[in-house]
């Protein structure tokens, strides 16, 4: 925590950066991904591209972790879903003082 003393942020709020990285990275992947297999019909391109993809879809679902049933089935358009909202609204904010409530995004 040191590294952070001064930083008026939160740890949610840092983790986000990297989560708005991934996703936008899940969906070029998915997208070129496509283009190889339908488009360009390249089968080494399918298969290196498809071996990308995955190593992002796998950090993708790593950092969704309590959603990750939602985030595999969901794939890249829970990628864009995922990204837009954190866009939009931002991090969500945490019940304070153990009220029993869930966190609730903020306006």
């Amino acid at each position: 925590m040191a590294d952070f003393a001064g930083d008026p942020t939160t740890e949610l709020e840092r983790k986000l950066g990297p989560l708005k990285v991934v996703c936008i990275l899940e969906t070029i992947s998915y997208l070129s991904l496509l283009v190889m297999w339908l488009g360009l019909r390249s089968h080494i391109g399918t298969l290196m591209v498809g071996s990308v993809h995955g190593m992002i879809f796998t950090a993708f679902a790593l950092m969704m972790w309590r959603f990750r049933a939602v985030s595999i089935i969901a794939g890249p358009i829970g990628a864009v879903i995922v990204y837009e909202r954190v866009r939009r609204e931002g991090a969500p904010v945490v019940s304070r003082a153990g009220t029993g409530r869930s966190p609730t995004m903020a306006p």
